[in-house]
């Protein structure tokens, strides 16, 4: 069975067809695929900052504490006669 013309025409434009359409369903796919990736990209982002300012806050309450115990020190080493380093 030898195909003429229209038949090679017709083929040609169903093909075509089917490209179009199974492009455009690629990138509705691929829209989708974003759109779920950025919300949990947001998400993660959300959760780090949280951990930063937490750390930070660690950081500074250490640093504090820190001060704290120098001056105590410093002030025990007076009253016995040490000198400070």
């Amino acid at each position: 069975m030898a195909l003429d013309d229209n038949d090679k025409q017709w083929l040609s434009s169903q093909f075509k067809a089917l490209e179009e359409r199974l492009t455009e369903t690629m990138r509705d796919m691929q829209t989708e695929l974003l759109k779920g990736f950025r919300a949990f990209s947001e998400g993660q982002t959300i959760r780090l900052r949280k951990v930063e300012a937490d750390q930070s806050n660690l950081d500074a309450a250490m640093s504090g504490r820190m001060n704290v115990v120098e001056g105590r020190l410093l002030e025990i080493e007076l009253k016995l006669g040490i000198q400070p380093k």
